[in-house]
This record gives structure tokens, sequence and C-alpha cells, in this order.
């Protein structure tokens, strides 16, 4: 990196449809260059980037690549852009190539920061104008990439490339994308020991929800499985990328629990979960799993999304196979409509969930 002279702006700020902006460290703001790419910037975060639609400060190359350009943009739910102040942290240039540094945050009543984000994005010439890039569109060619199959695998020096999983991962895709009658697709997939790393290439320093103990993680969008723990064989990210394409019209819970049916969960089988919640389950019996789709997380190695979804799923397999499966994926995307497949699939109301699961719970614990 070139030696920078920096100019500190406290608290500049400017205002881009109620959108704050501030800035920290800056280089030499006299510069022509500099304020092109500041005011690039300011532009596309006032351009509401939510909203994913052609954007005339993101370059053209990426947004006709991917439908959801900006790969950053749906890390955060609804977005990361769902309004939070903006405080620039550094600009930095080489061979006019900046990357900004950006923090997403606001200070609570009691003057504590609360960040969301410290994200990162490229800025360089397209047709002799600045716009935005991805991080990751820059960053991944200092990993090594290995093709197998449909797959480019992506992963850091460090990594010894496994083949065989590599080839059982594809194996995979061949089997659920012939089971639901779909041709598989091309992808690329970032994987290291551990997500945070994956994180960081992506463009993300820091994100609400970092750090804790390294454990299997993932994250699958349009065309990209990104993930940490598991090596070349990370199964349930791959399902999302080759099948929920094809069923817009599934409900979350649909998705995720046949996702966890046929490649698990956080490292662990759909029958490890079910053990697990068996367990928690006998001793809470106050846990009302009628309103189940009301539940999160049982515990930071279970979540009641994958493994009661993953169990009606299993149920519903082996009572009609995969046509009935793929017509449980396009059954409707409310809550209603979820209850209303398992009706119709299952023969079981709402009201008799609770006693339904809880018996087919300590049913499959026992085999």
């Amino acid at each position: 990196m070139n030696r920078l002279q920096f100019i500190i702006f406290l608290f500049l700020s400017s205002n881009a449809l109620g959108q704050k902006i501030t800035y920290n460290y800056v280089v030499d703001s006299t510069k022509v260059e500099t304020k092109e790419v500041m005011m690039l910037f300011e532009n596309y975060l006032a351009s509401n980037p939510q909203n994913q639609t052609e954007n005339p400060f993101w370059n053209r190359e990426e947004q006709q690549k991917h439908k959801n350009y900006d790969f950053l943009e749906s890390e955060f739910h609804p977005s990361l852009y769902m309004g939070f102040p903006v405080h620039v942290l550094s600009l930095q240039s080489k061979k006019d190539i900046y990357r900004i540094k950006a923090q997403f945050s606001y200070n609570k009543q009691d003057g504590t920061p609360y960040v969301l984000a410290i994200a990162n994005y490229v800025a360089k010439r397209e047709n002799g104008k600045f716009k935005l890039f991805n991080a990751l569109t820059v960053n991944k060619q200092t990993w090594n990439c290995t093709t197998v199959g449909v797959v480019d695998f992506y992963y850091p020096t460090y990594h010894k490339f496994n083949y065989q999983k590599a080839q059982k991962l594809n194996g995979f895709i061949n089997e659920i994308c012939n089971n639901f009658g779909v041709k598989p697709k091309p992808f690329e997939y970032y994987l290291a020991d551990d997500y945070d790393e994956v994180q960081k290439l992506k463009g993300l320093d820091y994100y609400m929800g970092m750090g804790g103990p390294s454990k299997p993680r993932g994250k699958a969008t349009d065309d990209k499985v990104y993930c940490g723990g598991l090596g070349e064989y990370y199964t349930h990210e791959v399902f999302h990328v080759q099948i929920d394409q094809h069923y817009p019209n599934k409900h979350f819970w649909v998705s995720e629990g046949i996702a966890t049916l046929l490649g698990g969960s956080r490292g662990k089988s759909l029958d490890w979960h079910i053990k697990r919640t068996n367990i928690h389950l006998r001793k809470h019996p106050e846990i009302n799993l009628n309103d189940m789709l009301k539940l999160t997380n049982l515990d930071n190695e279970t979540s009641y999304h994958y493994v009661l979804g993953g169990l009606i799923a299993k149920k519903i397999l082996d009572k009609g196979g995969w046509n009935l499966i793929k017509e449980f994926m396009s059954e409707g995307k409310t809550d209603e409509d979820y209850y209303n497949a398992i009706k119709k699939y299952l023969g079981i109301h709402k009201a008799e969930l609770n006693s339904y699961l809880r018996q087919q719970i300590q049913i499959e614990s026992t085999k």
C-alpha cells in the first residue's frame, strides 16, 4: 500500500435521503479523485441499494452477472442498508484503486456504540468513471481456486484441497438435482477453517454475531456458498443454491427442513438434532409446539426450523416420495400455508402438532 497522507475529518457529515454519513480519516480530500470516490459512495447509499435494482453507481459487469450484485446487502435482515448511520473509517488508494472501509452503527441512549458491521468496498474506474465493486471480487484473487464438476472451490493458501470430498459434494449435487428434476448449476464455493475468514474475504471486518467458539457455519446466496469448518462438503447450503430458486412459493421452514434432512445442519445430521431436541422437550413440557413457527433457537447448536422442519419433511418423504416433497415445496410462503400443508400431507391439524411432534421425536430418538 502507498504511503498515505491522512487528513482528519471529525464528524464531517452529509445526509443522503436520511442516511447520515460521517468521515473519520480521509485521504487528502482536495484531490479530485478522492472527492469523486466520496461522492460515489454517498450517492450509492442514497440510491436505496437494498432494492438491488439497476444502479448507476455500481459497476456494470457485476450487475450483469449477478441478480443481487452487492454481496453484502443481504448479510442482515432486512438489509445492511436498513438505515444505520454510516461512518467512513478510511479511504485508501493504490494505483487508482480505492478501498472504502465503513462502519454501520449508532450510539445508544447511554452513549455506548451499537455496531452492526464494518464493511469494505472497492472503487475503481469503469469506462473512465469510478464505480463500486465488491471487495470479494478483488480479495478472492489472493486465494487458491480449484474447479471440480460444477463447483469453483476458493480456499486459503494454508488449506490442503480434498478432491475426495469435492467429488462427494458433486455426487450430492447430482443426486438432489435428479430427485427434484432440475439441472445442476455452476457456483462458487468459499471455504475456510473458520467462517470469520470467509466473511473477511467477502469484505466484513466485523459483523454483529462475530466471534465465539469456532463452529461449522454457512450461508448460501443466488450463486455462491460461504462456509467455515466443514471443508469441501457443506451440503446444507449447497441444497439452497441448487434447489431454492426453482420453488419461489415455498415457506422458509420447508426449505430449511429439507436442507437439514438431506444435508444436516451446523455439521450435524438431522438424527443428531432430533435426539438433542427430545432431551430438551422432555425437560420443558411447557413448550407448545402447536405454535412452533413462533419458536427460534433451541440453543446455540439447534434451531427449531431445522429439527422440526426436517422431521416434517422426513414424514412427507416417507409417505409420498420426492413427488410429494416437490408439491410440499410449492404450498405457499405464509405460516397459514405451512400449517395447511402439514394438514394436507400428514393429516395433522395445528392443534395436534404438540402431541404429534413430541411423539414422533421420541420415536425417532430411539432408532
